[in-house]
């Protein structure tokens, strides 16, 4: 009796200490997450937990444990490989990270514009960045893209996800390698994209929201989390 008393208690112990993280829709409910706290949850107001802005929105609205970005018509992130023209006008909530990390989002964009997106962005300068972004393409309409961009930006479509409205993204640094993950259900994560960019103590990363030729755009961020870890294989994202 008192070996399944003790067995009973352990049970109840560790499911305690279970954590999930936000639902974005019915398709991303309960994904129980193993990662660190999400950092929208203590951002209020003026407070913003330690993050800053690059290019603050029009609006920031926070409930809860998410966050809505309000952004205006000409916010992007791009160093046009075609005319060589550079916008750096979308809003950026980046925290500083040193070393290692791995950096996690539940982005819901609004997707009423082409090329509205909201993403994730690791940035070094000007000229140096990733953003990894559920974005509405004007070639496949909404799906996984990312740019990576030193001196000048390409732009790779990846999977195609009609019919979503949310998207979990994932960028890990591992000295100057970047993965970049994305998930539907906050579990199973496929790596997109392997790249690297130059070596730097410190990188922004955060969440972007943009909106590059529509009037406006709101974009939801549910969840965010920053672990300073490394990662072994980056491929696997383990």
């Amino acid at each position: 009796m008192k070996r399944i008393m003790v067995f009973a208690l352990f049970i109840a112990l560790a499911s305690c200490t279970e954590k999930e993280a936000p639902a974005g829709g019915a398709d991303n409910q309960k994904p129980a997450l193993k990662e660190g706290a999400n950092l929208l949850a203590e951002i209020n107001g003026q407070d913003l937990n330690g993050f800053r802005w690059m290019n603050a929105p029009e609006r920031l609205q926070a409930s809860g444990s998410s966050i809505q970005a309000t952004v205006g018509e000409g916010t992007d992130f791009f160093n046009s490989p075609e005319d060589n023209t550079i916008a750096a006008t979308a809003s950026l909530l980046y925290r500083e990270a040193a070393g290692d990390f791995v950096a996690t989002a539940l982005v819901q964009p609004d997707f009423s514009s082409v090329w509205n997106a909201a993403a994730l962005m690791a940035h070094i300068d000007s000229l140096n960045w990733i953003k990894f972004a559920f974005e509405n393409s004007d070639a496949t309409g909404p799906g996984i893209v990312s740019v990576v961009t030193r001196g000048v930006s390409d732009d790779a479509n990846g999977p195609i996800l009609e019919g979503r409205a949310s998207i979990w993204l994932r960028i890990i640094r591992k000295g100057n390698l970047y993965a970049l993950h994305w998930s539907e259900n906050g579990r199973d994560f496929k790596m997109a994209r392997l790249s690297v960019l130059p070596e730097s103590d410190t990188v922004k990363i955060g969440m972007e929201a943009q909106s590059p030729v529509g009037k406006t755009a709101t974009h939801t961020f549910l969840y965010f989390s920053l672990e300073e870890r490394t990662v072994e294989d980056m491929r696997k994202g383990e």
